[in-house]
């Protein structure tokens, strides 16, 4: 991700919404039943010489079945456990921390934007399944590129209660699913 946005001038990629279908910008070319756009060849993965497909999905995020049973016959089961922050467009604004390019609308996000970005989640590892050990809320599992935490999608408890955040400043963390809930941890302006 920040290969891409030293390459786009500081400008964030698509969100990747499952609703929005597919779009260029996209962050992740994720949809399985779109051969010709492969995860390969993403935005944020095209610079890298050997990219596969393992390269977005935590290796102990094993069940497909939830997401599989969920999928639609459009797009096809999301088969990855990240996701990046997004929260819906208001007034007309973009409020961060994708690029917004749907519905005839091209509203980019700047990472100068991101105030405080060492305390900021850019990418979500996601609940993947309905394991308890993964999902203790029964949530809803992961369905697209796009974490909205206003919705919530939670975050994964698969790694001891807690799941792996990249925040906007690059490092990664574990953290637990209220931490994913607060939105002074997500939202960009504040």
């Amino acid at each position: 991700m920040q290969m891409y946005l030293d390459d786009y001038g500081g400008t964030f990629p698509g969100m990747a919404s499952q609703h929005s279908g597919f779009q260029s910008a996209d962050w992740i070319w994720w949809r399985t039943n779109d051969t010709a756009h492969p995860v390969q060849q993403s935005p944020i993965v095209i610079a890298l010489a050997n990219a596969s497909t393992t390269l977005f999905r935590c290796p102990l995020d094993t069940d497909d079945s939830a997401r599989i049973a969920q999928a639609d016959g459009v797009n096809g089961p999301y088969l990855y456990s990240y996701s990046l922050t997004s929260y819906n467009v208001a007034d007309g604004a973009d409020p961060g921390m994708s690029s917004v390019f749907t519905g005839g609308q091209s509203l980019p996000f700047k990472m100068s934007s991101v105030h405080n970005p060492a305390g900021k989640i850019m990418l979500a590892e996601e609940v993947a399944s309905d394991s308890s050990s993964d999902n203790p809320t029964g949530a809803s599992v992961i369905n697209d590129g796009r974490w909205m935490p206003q919705d919530p999608d939670p975050l994964t408890a698969r790694h001891g209660g807690r799941g792996d955040v990249t925040f906007a400043d690059g490092h990664v963390e574990p953290e637990t699913s209220e931490f994913g809930e607060n939105i002074t941890n997500s939202e960009p302006d504040l």
